[in-house]
């Protein structure tokens, strides 16, 4: 049959039912009964690929979670990274200030100047790192979030379409089970009906005036149907 898909495998069989030849004096259908086992027997064949795709969905998920979750500490580790040389850059001033101070010492203003600029540069330094760790933090969180939202709409998807595969097969085969029981009804039926027309020539073309002895009755003629 080649890799048909389950979708294309349950077309088959609505095709099947479909062509199935009629029975006589009735709305019901004989079916290819080696043919819809084929298509039953695909059908187990093809969920197992079907749970493996699942699978493979799921890892794909994992690879996103996983770059999602590298990307932040890249982020964050550049970050930190920053803020320290910022640090030590406001250090270097801050040392270059106390120098400037040294050198006026006797002059009380200024010296109190240079610390208060000292100050002022180590405060900006700090401002300024903590900015850069809020943001690469807050950037982190997004990607990580997004990360999340990716990971619930493949779960949904794979759910949604595992659901609906089996939900599909089995009422293919539940309406293939109805379909071949009628059928066999039917023709049960139409054997009995055959029997019975068939007993009431014989008795018709019998002589009156002699009975036969009673012989055994044919056994039933058994019909396949496929």
């Amino acid at each position: 049959m080649g890799n048909l898909n389950i979708d294309e495998i349950l077309v088959l069989m609505e095709e099947l039912i479909d062509n199935s030849s009629a029975v006589p004096f009735s709305s019901k259908k004989m079916i290819d009964c080696d043919h819809m086992r084929d298509y039953i027997d695909n059908l187990r064949l093809n969920l197992p690929s079907e749970i493996e795709k699942a699978k493979e969905t799921q890892a794909q998920k994992d690879n996103i979670i996983a770059e999602a979750n590298a990307e932040a500490e890249k982020i964050i580790h550049k970050a930190e990274e920053d803020a320290a040389e910022i640090e030590r850059k406001s250090e270097e001033g801050l040392e270059a200030a106390r120098n400037k101070a040294l050198e006026l010492v006797s002059e009380t203003e200024i010296t109190k100047q240079a610390k208060d600029y000292a100050l002022e540069l180590i405060q900006q330094a700090r401002d300024e790192a903590d900015g850069i760790l809020a943001d690469a933090n807050a950037e982190a969180d997004r990607i990580v979030t997004e990360a999340k939202e990716n990971d619930k709409r493949i779960r949904r998807a794979m759910t949604d379409s595992v659901n609906k595969a089996l939900s599909d097969a089995l009422a293919a085969l539940e309406s293939s089970r109805d379909s071949i029981n009628d059928s066999v009804d039917r023709v049960s039926e139409t054997m009995t009906a055959i029997e019975s027309l068939n007993n009431v020539e014989d008795e018709d073309t019998e002589p009156a005036e002699e009975e036969e002895p009673a012989s055994e009755p044919e056994p039933r003629r058994k019909f396949k149907f496929r």
